[in-house]
């Protein structure tokens, strides 16, 4: 059951992130990005999951890359460059989540570490 809710949760990821790339109204890419994090946050922490955000942020990463290059060569020959930059705009957005997402992955999993140190420091109170 757990592999079964892990690959529709997957399939769920890779749907709101198309839909991203795609959508042009703000309140609608807010939902999106609102579903996407909601998505991330059931699956809970595990390094099979850093993994894959890890990896997500790879490939978002090339993405930006290859777009930025498509810009670059549209504005050498001349050419219309909105559309281009709208899609850069974009994949630098979703890049920025997947990076957002894999620092709050790594600090959820250590939350039980910093709770246990601060519990053993005494309180200090600032006047």
């Amino acid at each position: 059951m757990v592999e079964t809710a892990q690959f529709a949760s997957d399939l769920n990821v890779a749907r709101f992130l198309d839909k991203l790339r795609e959508e042009h109204d703000p309140a609608t890419r807010a939902s999106l990005r609102r579903l996407l994090l909601e998505e991330w946050s059931k699956c809970g922490f595990s390094l099979k999951q850093l993994g894959r955000v890890r990896r997500q942020m790879v490939e978002a990463s090339v993405r930006v890359a290859i777009q930025k290059a498509v810009v670059e060569t549209l504005a050498a020959n001349g050419q219309d460059v909105r559309a281009a930059e709208d899609t850069l705009s974009k994949l630098v957005e979703i890049q920025i989540i997947f990076e957002q997402q894999y620092r709050d992955v790594i600090v959820d999993a250590m939350m039980p570490e910093l709770d246990s140190v601060a519990s053993d420091r005494p309180f200090v109170q600032m006047r």
